[in-house]
Formats: structure tokens, sequence, C-alpha cells
């Protein structure tokens, strides 16, 4: 027959076991503060033996701002007899670092009622102050940024919007908390392609547009995030989203200076190649037609009256181009006084030469500049695809040929 297990004694003795196996530190101190008993735990959390604080008060423990700042607490919640409630406060560990203990405890009071000291537990909450420290951080920064900053959940609607954002949408905050600004700034990109791939990889960036309070876009650089659960389902979605409304354009002005020529607004020759490269493909039963324009006096009036009277006559010849030029056209600036009409799905050479002929009698107009008349006259080749050339560098180049075979026979005038 099997002994009975021995029971734990008293109940001083269990009392004791279950204070000495808790994860917190338990302690009592007399009416004056000082302490008469902890528990092994505050080995642990402070690196200091209980008979090492036997005899001391809590303020031993503590940096002396602090223990001024803890002092009246104590001794107003003694005078009153009053517990102790999730008293946060800040202690020095052996070795010298910050522990942040949350203090609870309960009066011991004697036959009269006085009070003979407490009784009570510290918890080390370092780790979550350090958290919500973090967390708040992360808000006031959140807070204070000029980005576009909000939570959604899977399906899109909104969970938090930070100022900035609100802003560019035109809410309150208390609308925004209740839901009504759900959907109202996404667009098609976010929709159709963030949010899915966010929900589906983890994450989504890429430059996409958000529509402000007036539907007006703004062009931002943006990255989604889908938070998950330790079980991987997806909870809620982050995005921030930077306004990039002035690198594009400044990306428009380094555009247009690298591809348009900035006297007469005319795309320049470097365009003009780009237009080539698509174009290098000609085939079937499509004419295109090439018209190489030189005028043939510019260089007399530039020597005689100047380089500003010479680009004024610039800028009037491509007001006038512009001015012939129908659907299917491109004019180009393609060097000097040279230019250069592309015109494209042409039905046959008539069509060319009746919008040559309309061209040279808009040049048979004087031009007006400073009350003064200046006849400017052209020059004018012409190539047509497929009969000229199979591609368009052979088409220019015969187009070249032909308007400098005019200027050498007779000028003012236009061959093919």
């Amino acid at each position: 027959m099997k002994e009975p297990i021995e029971q734990i004694g008293t109940d001083e003795d269990r009392y004791r076991m279950l204070v000495e196996h808790v994860s917190d530190w338990i302690w009592e101190v007399d009416g004056n503060g000082i302490y008469t008993y902890a528990s092994p735990r505050i080995q642990d959390i402070l690196g200091y033996t209980p008979a090492e604080v036997i005899g001391k008060t809590p303020f031993y423990l503590m940096e002396e701002s602090e223990g001024k700042r803890i002092a009246p607490i104590f001794e107003y919640h003694v005078a009153n007899r009053l517990p102790i409630k999730s008293l946060e406060n800040i202690n020095l560990h052996r070795a010298g670092h910050e522990v942040i203990l949350e203090t609870s405890g309960s009066p011991i009071l004697d036959e009269e009622g006085n009070c003979v000291g407490y009784r009570g537990i510290d918890r080390d909450i370092t780790l979550r102050k350090q958290y919500e420290r973090r967390q708040q951080q992360l808000l006031d920064i959140m807070e204070a940024s000029p980005d576009f900053i909000a939570t959604l959940d899977i399906s899109g609607n909104g969970l938090y919007y930070n100022p900035a954002a609100r802003k560019i949408m035109g809410i309150h905050e208390e609308d925004a908390i209740r839901g009504k600004s759900n959907l109202v700034w996404e667009t098609g990109i976010i929709k159709s392609k963030g949010i899915p791939t966010a929900i589906e990889k983890g994450f989504w960036k890429g430059e996409s547009v958000i529509l402000d309070k007036d539907e007006n876009e703004i062009p931002v650089s943006q990255i989604i995030v889908a938070h998950k659960s330790q079980e991987g389902v997806v909870e809620f979605l982050s995005t921030i989203a930077h306004d990039i409304s002035e690198r594009k354009e400044l990306e428009k002005v380094v555009h247009y200076q690298a591809n348009y020529d900035l006297l007469t607004d005319l795309p320049n020759r470097r365009s003009l190649h780009h237009k080539l490269a698509q174009m290098e493909n000609l085939a079937g039963d499509r004419k295109v037609a090439v018209l190489f324009i030189d005028l043939d006096n510019f260089k007399e009036i530039n020597d005689r009256l100047g380089h500003e009277v010479g680009d004024r006559i610039l800028q009037k010849t491509a007001s006038l181009l512009r001015s012939c030029a129908g659907v299917g056209d491109f004019i180009y600036r393609y060097g000097g006084d040279e230019f250069l009409l592309i015109t494209e799905n042409i039905d046959n050479y008539n069509d060319v030469e009746e919008k040559m002929n309309r061209i040279m009698k808009a040049f048979q107009e004087p031009f007006q500049l400073k009350g003064q008349s200046f006849q400017v006259k052209s020059s004018i080749g012409i190539s047509v695809y497929p009969d000229d050339g199979k591609d368009m560098a052979s088409l220019i180049q015969n187009a070249d040929h032909a308007m400098y075979r005019v200027k050498r026979e007779r000028k003012n005038h236009f061959t093919r």
C-alpha cells in the first residue's frame, strides 16, 4: 500500500510557495515605507536579492528625481489608507539600466484602523512601455507627416486617415472614424492592382494617382502593405502615398526640353527619331509622304535684320505650317531653317499636291513684323512611300535631295 502524499502543512507554507513562484515581485512595507518582505522574483526583475532590499525604502531603487515624484503619491495613499492601483514608476536595475514597474498594493490596517504598512505586487512593464512608446512615436510621425497615410480593411474601406490624408479628401476626423470616406480617394490601379497584389504577395508599390476632394488627380509614389495574423490571414492594409506632382512637372519640363524646339514649340529632331522608330515597319497599302521644307531667303533676312527678326520668322513659319496641317500630319523643326512634315494615310499623290499648294499659297502672304513686311519663300522636296523609299530614312533622304534640286533650279517651288 502506497504512502499518502504529504500535504503542504500550513496556509503560510502554501502562501509562501505561491508567492515565490509567480512571475511578479511580491513585497511588504511598514508604515514608514521600509521593506519588511521581498519575494525572490526581485532578483530577476531588478538584480537585487531580497536580503539586499529588506530595511530599504522603494526610493532606494529609484533615481532621486523619480523618488521625489513618487513620494507624495505614496504619502497621500498612506494618509488616506487608500489602495495603490497600477502606479507606474521607474526603477534602476542593479546593472544600471531602467526598469519600469507597475505597482499595486493594499493598506495593512491594525485593530484601530491605522495604516501600519502596505502589501503589494510589482510587475515589470518595461517591454510593454517600450512598445507603447514606439507605437506612439510612429503615430506622432504619421500625424505630422505630409504624406497620405491610411489603414484600410481588405475591401478598401478606410479605418484610419492621418491629417494630411483628411486634408486631401476634405473630411473631418469624425467622418473618417465613421467610415464616411470609404473609397472616395481610390482610383483604378489601386482597386484593380494595388490592393489585390498586396493581399496576394504581402505588398504592392508603384506610381498611381489619388483623388482629392474635388476629384483632381494627384500623382503619387505609393506602397500598400498587407498586415497578417499569426495564421497568415490578412487582417487589414496600410498605405503611404507621397505626392510627386513637382517631380512629374519637372519630368514634363525635361521631356519637353529634350523633345521640343524651344523657339518654335515644334517637336525637334530627337522627337523625330522616336516617330521614325514607330514607323520603321511601313507595310501594306498605306501611303506616307515626307515633305522637306527649307526657307530660301532666310539667311539674307537674318544677316540684314538680326537674329531677333530671324527668330520671329522661324516662329511664324512654324505657325503657318501648323495652320496647313491636318489629321495625320506631323511637323518637326529639323534644324536651322529646315522643317519636316510627315503626312500619313494619304490615298494618292494628288492629296500631297493639294497640301503642297496650300502651303505654297500660305507662303505668298507676307510676314508682318514690327511694322515691316517680309516675303519669305520656301523650297520643298517630297518623297512618298512606297514609291520613293521603303523606309523612313530613305524617304527623308530622297525628300532632302528633291528639296536641294528645287533650290538649284528655281526656288520657291516644290518637287518630288
